[in-house]
């Protein structure tokens, strides 16, 4: 594989012009890993992990600590069923959301797009998930680093409307593996998510 190489020079224009080149080539290894990432993503067909979440709100004296299953079916469909400390499922499939709670025997189902906050983490969830970079780029601002078997993935959203609910989402992977999502939101509400696989 090909490195390129500044040395010392007094010639400041062909020092500017290797620091140019090498600022380059890192932007294009950093592209060349985030379409692999992609690719990898799309690659997966489902998938069902364990997560580990807190939820930091104004409205709360103490961080909220849920855990429970997060699943995830090619096509969109992506459920999350809070185990502990109550039960809870929510299902996203297309544009309908639907919060289920068991405890209550109650079932809600909406629009996504009448809860923009939901809407903005469900659009840059199924797309990071999918792979889909095309849609990733359409509702957000992208900014990627690391390398494929460490990378970080940030998402700002583009739309206004979207913008006045999260102000970010952030993932942190290995290969096709999500490790890690946090989303702040523009009121300072944030939610840190830890992922695992599912199994013993």
């Amino acid at each position: 594989k090909a490195r390129m190489v500044c040395r010392g020079t007094s010639l400041s224009g062909s020092s500017a012009a290797c620091r140019l080149g090498l600022a380059w080539g890192a932007a294009s290894a950093q592209d060349g890993a985030l379409e692999q990432v992609m690719r990898l993503l799309s690659e997966v067909k489902a998938s069902s992990v364990r997560f580990s979440e807190t939820k930091r709100m104004a409205a709360l004296s103490e961080p909220l600590a849920l855990s429970g299953k997060l699943s995830y079916v090619r096509g969109g469909r992506i459920e999350k069923d809070v185990q502990t400390p109550y039960r809870e499922r929510t299902t996203i499939d297309g544009d309908s959301m639907t919060v289920a709670s068991p405890t209550r025997g109650e079932s809600r189902s909406y629009a996504l797009r009448s809860s923009p906050a939901a809407w903005a983490f469900a659009e840059g969830l199924r797309a990071t998930l999918g792979g889909d970079l095309a849609t990733l780029e359409r509702y957000y601002r992208v900014s990627f680093s690391g390398g494929v078997d460490d990378w970080r993935l940030e998402l700002a959203p583009r739309g206004e409307q979207m913008a006045r609910y999260v102000r970010s989402i952030g993932f942190r992977g290995r290969r096709a593996d999500i490790t890690q999502i946090a989303i702040i939101e523009s009121g300072g509400n944030a939610t840190l998510m830890a992922i695992r696989p599912d199994g013993p």
